[in-house]
């Protein structure tokens, strides 16, 4: 258990964090114009993009981006990584630009035998030979060594969390990530935050690993960001990964109160047609994932953010290693007894 005066340092270092990130959002301004920009051409683009329809295929999901602006095009990843793109015309006709390069390197002589084009269309041969050999390769994830073990743990949290019910396998109810054109997504910041303390960046700033919706215990409907890490070790505890999930918590409470907020929040909020005010009062929920452990934590605490009529609530969301080796989740951690049942 902690001392006091060691609560009382952490809550200061986390006081300090905000009073900055606060500090470089105010004499940087530049952001409010180019999230405006950036929430525009996604309403104007979302119809668009809504009436493409085309299956996703076993094993591999599409990811897009704020910097996509037309909604033509979409990153395709297995098991989180890119191995290919898609291209969609305004016609409807649709693309497959495999990553070749990548993919030999990871996949070796099985994907090389493949032979495959540079481009092809999605309802070619070659396509479909492309598909199989992912969807065969989904079924043999955990023996395959990729390039990033986070980006592998975000897409399996990705595919978990949008499960719709527990008929699905699903292990916690009342929480879906935000998409972007109905596909995985990074919201970025402007903020650079790896380091734990932040710093101003523009548009080379970081993004949010997981923006979810959930359903509180009480019912209410948050925002929550979430901050990943594949490991648990005492140089970046959890306590050291909450001051960057902080920091980027505090940029969505100045988004939210900015201009534009009142279309970020129905966006987020996934409210469609059916859009209302931003809440006099918000809350958020600012949770870590990561391996089971026992560094040193900052959780089950409530930060308010006065200038933002805001508070952000603190916890920690752990998955047994084993188990995700094994390929399912179990969790544990203060935020399990936060999401409604």
């Amino acid at each position: 258990m902690k001392t006091k005066n060691e609560l009382q340092n952490l809550d200061t270092q986390m006081e300090s964090i905000i009073y900055n990130v606060n500090v470089l959002l105010s004499k940087n301004p530049e952001w409010k114009s180019r999230y405006k920009g950036y929430i525009l051409n996604i309403e104007k683009t979302m119809t668009r993009v809504s009436r493409r329809r085309f299956n996703k295929p076993e094993g591999l999901s599409l990811y897009s981006s704020v910097s996509r602006r037309d909604g033509k095009t979409y990153d395709l990843r297995f098991d989180g990584q890119s191995v290919g793109e898609i291209e969609v015309n305004d016609k409807g006709g649709i693309r497959l630009i495999p990553k070749e390069k990548s993919n030999k390197e990871f996949f070796k002589e099985e994907y090389s035998e493949l032979q495959m084009p540079k481009k092809v269309g999605w309802s070619s041969a070659e396509a479909s030979i492309f598909r199989r050999f992912f969807r065969k390769k989904s079924r043999e994830a955990n023996s395959i060594k990729l390039k990033s073990p986070e980006h592998q743990l975000e897409n399996r949290l990705l595919k978990e969390f949008a499960k719709k019910t527990r008929a699905e396998g699903k292990v916690l109810c009342n929480i879906q990530p935000v998409r972007l054109y109905n596909c995985f997504f990074q919201l970025p910041t402007p903020l650079k935050a790896s380091e734990h303390t932040p710093e101003y960046s523009c548009h080379r700033g970081g993004g949010i690993d997981i923006l979810a919706r959930v359903q509180s215990v009480d019912g209410n409907s948050r925002i929550c960001v979430m901050e990943l890490k594949d490991e648990n070790k005492n140089n970046e505890s959890q306590a050291e990964v909450m001051k960057q999930a902080a920091i980027y918590s505090v940029f969505i409470a100045n988004l939210l109160r900015s201009e534009s907020g009142s279309s970020w929040w129905n966006f987020i909020m996934n409210r469609g047609s059916k859009t209302k005010p931003v809440p006099e009062y918000l809350d958020i929920d600012v949770v870590t994932v990561m391996p089971e452990g026992s560094t040193e934590e900052f959780c089950d605490r409530k930060i308010d953010l006065q200038d933002q009529s805001c508070t952000l609530h603190c916890h920690t969301l752990y998955y047994n290693r084993k188990d995700y080796i094994n390929g399912k989740f179990t969790f544990s951690g203060t935020y399990t007894s936060q999401i409604r049942k």
